[in-house]
């Protein structure tokens, strides 16, 4: 008997002590090519952990507390399924890895939206199998502390992976790769319903300098939290601060990847321009995460929505936070998407219009293909001279009428601020805008209502940002 007594302790001991990859790593994912490749898990403390990938290896030894990570050379791209085998004690080892580009896909219901859902999804979903793409769904948990794991596992594309699978991340991938050939990892961190603050860092508003109020309640919820048990939260606990990135974000530190797709906002639309130092706190978090200051954040706008019976500027004023960050962000973008929403509906479900713009943002910013006409026009600078405003833009790249009307939703205003609607001509990518019942005009805005949907656009028919005159922004 005794000899079985020590062969089960023997058994127990290696089970305990058995090298163990953070959760992240799995068959059929994707390592970020031409990066540094973070390979990282627990084993016996003193344990030295060898990783092998495509014929390189490296080692590192766990630390006390049984920690190790592993740092293999940057990798080219490729198709071609390898081994990345992980040894120590034990052995464990993953098939069908691709190099290739890892795309962040984070937000609320409109990024957790499914593929099968959408216009055409039965068909699109049939049509989604895919070698070169890779998707990690990451579940639904929330936490009041950084937890370093998650069960979710990389599956390859094919319809039934991807008919549930984000729509929004599985057409923006499948775009890029069709362009780039670079095979696309896409990890699906969304839920409906949540609060950008869910998906922050608990310590980001000590670091990023942003304004004594957002500071402030953002510690504020914080400390309330600490003061309750969990039954005494909120049951939508999606929308407490940090608890999303305590349990679906920071189970990913510190993987390598490409960049981040945010869609998010519905249950922050109200705030305005403290939106905009929220998304400092994000992007300062995931890219501290994932361990790369220059991680791309690229920004869907909110389409247009009714909101009920709210103030019509309520959106506006949110969408010019979200540019506001966008264009004071050198690594960021956004897209706009007036022409992409349902007045009625809050989950439009024809996606790819705007995936299309989403996938053209990136392939130009971050791979060097297409043009500044994926760039939103935006507006630069607005001249109020005897009669008319004169508007100057940023990136206007052939301004035009998209239905060939007169533009719509332009509005100008005295000093009086009664706004009249207005007509707008346009003359060398910038335009003039007056009415016949403002003989000396002092503000105008343009698209400046919750349901707008205007008809400025540049030659490849990327709408216009919409602009007040009147707004009051802050400063970074």
């Amino acid at each position: 008997m005794k000899s079985y007594h020590i062969l089960f302790l023997l058994v127990v001991n290696c089970m305990l002590h058995a090298v163990t990859p953070g959760s992240v790593f799995s068959d059929n994912m994707v390592i970020q090519r031409d990066a540094p490749v973070r390979v990282w898990g627990t084993a016996a403390p003193g344990e030295t952990v060898t990783v092998t990938f495509r014929g390189a290896s490296a080692s590192a030894v766990a630390d006390r507390n049984g920690r190790w990570l592993a740092a293999l050379p940057a990798f080219p791209a490729s198709d071609r399924g390898a081994a990345l085998k992980i040894s120590g004690r034990t052995t464990v080892t993953y098939d069908n890895v691709l190099t290739g580009d890892i795309w962040l896909c984070a937000g609320q219901s409109n990024m957790q939206f499914e593929l099968s859902r959408v216009k055409n999804g039965a068909k699109l979903a049939a049509e989604s199998t895919n070698n070169k793409i890779r998707l990690l769904q990451i579940p639904l948990a929330w936490n009041r502390n950084p937890v370093n794991h998650t069960d979710a596992k990389w599956q390859e594309c094919m319809p039934e992976t991807a008919g549930n699978f984000s729509a929004v991340g599985y057409l923006f991938g499948r775009r890029i790769a069709d362009q780039t050939g670079i095979p696309v990892g896409l990890i699906n961190i969304s839920w409906g319903g949540c609060r950008i603050e869910a998906m922050i860092d608990e310590n980001a508003w000590k670091t990023v300098p942003v304004s004594p109020k957002v500071a402030d309640g953002f510690r504020r919820e914080l400390a309330d939290m600490d003061m309750k048990d969990d039954n005494e939260l909120r049951e939508d606990k999606q929308r407490l601060a940090s608890v999303l990135y305590n349990a679906m974000v920071y189970p990913l530190s510190p993987m390598s990847v490409k960049g981040m797709l945010w869609y998010q906002g519905e249950d922050n639309h109200t705030e305005g321009m403290e939106y905009a130092e929220k998304l400092q706190m994000l992007a300062y978090s995931w890219r501290k995460c994932f361990q790369q200051e220059s991680m791309p954040v690229y920004i869907v706008q909110l389409p247009p929505f009714g909101y009920g019976e709210e103030p019509p500027f309520f959106l506006p004023r949110f969408r010019m936070a979200q540019q506001m960050f966008a264009q004071s962000d050198p690594y960021s973008g956004f897209i706009v998407t007036t022409d992409c929403g349902d007045p009625n509906d809050i989950h439009p479900v024809d996606k790819i219009p705007l995936v299309h713009r989403l996938a053209d943002l990136a392939l130009y910013k971050s791979y060097g293909i297409g043009n500044s006409e994926a760039l939103a026009p935006t507006c630069a600078k607005i001249e109020f001279k005897r009669d008319q405003a004169v508007v100057s833009f940023m990136n206007a790249n052939g301004l035009r009428s998209r239905d060939g009307n007169a533009i719509s939703h332009l509005e100008i205003a005295g000093a009086d601020k009664i706004f009249h609607r207005a007509n707008g001509i346009i003359c060398n990518d910038r335009l003039l805008v007056s009415s016949p019942l403002v003989k000396a005009p002092a503000y105008l805005r343009f698209g400046w209502h919750k349901t707008a949907n205007p008809n400025l656009v540049n030659r490849s028919g990327n709408p216009v940002a919409p602009f007040s005159s009147c707004n009051h922004s802050i400063s970074f």
